[in-house]
């Protein structure tokens, strides 16, 4: 069983070595690091299974960030029904009732939640040193870009890349049960047999070259 399932991932290795070398891997993330609105704890790495993410960083009094979420919300709305997502991290650490009162003000169409170590905490661990910073993160806990800062206009362009997101992502559903299908196939054939098959033939030729 070892033996095929070693064959399945070099396989798929191969097919997919440029898309291992371009997307690094979503960094460490505890179960007890972000909180929703309501206090409740968040579990980071299954937010992302499901469809395509894209993790926006911000802080009250950051003007940028405030034009650029308006956006976001946009975004999240036109696109949700593709899997897309945006997800609101907030990385005040005090003001919390304030950053609420934001919120409720502004309607966003998307989920807000809280960073409970502030600016020390996720956004550090993706690489971003201060805010609005935007992570697009693909379905299988890769990250796809990332981007710092925001100017008008900016928009424009984020909204054709989160097009080819979407894409990217679509052809990593449709790719999984296909994968799943091979392993299982694997999983339900007689690899050891097969094996014994293998090692018969090599030990045949061997003799033969002897003789």
């Amino acid at each position: 069983m070892g033996f095929y399932r070693l064959c399945v991932f070099l396989i798929i290795s191969f097919l997919f070595c440029e898309e291992i070398e371009k997307f690094q891997t979503v960094p460490p993330i505890g179960n007890n690091e972000l909180i929703s609105l309501s206090g409740d704890p968040i579990k980071f790495n299954e937010m992302y299974q499901d469809g395509p993410m894209l993790l926006s960083f911000w802080f009250l009094g950051c003007g940028p960030c405030v034009a650029e979420m308006k956006h976001l919300s946009k975004f999240n709305e036109k696109y949700k029904d593709t899997g897309f997502k945006v997800i609101s991290v907030n990385t005040d650490t005090r003001n919390k009732g304030k950053v609420k009162s934001f919120v409720k003000k502004k309607k966003y169409s998307f989920d807000m939640m809280f960073d409970l170590n502030g600016k020390n905490g996720i956004i550090k661990k993706f690489g971003g040193s201060s805010c609005p910073f935007t992570v697009l993160i693909n379905m299988d806990g890769t990250i796809y870009s990332k981007h710092l800062g925001y100017e008008r206009g900016d928009e424009i362009g984020l909204e054709k890349e989160i097009l080819k997101f979407i894409d990217y992502n679509k052809g990593l559903k449709e790719l999984s049960p296909i994968l799943k299908e091979l392993i299982d196939q694997t999983i339900e054939t007689k690899p050891n047999e097969e094996l014994d098959k293998i090692l018969h033939l090599e030990k045949t030729e061997e003799n033969s070259d002897k003789k």
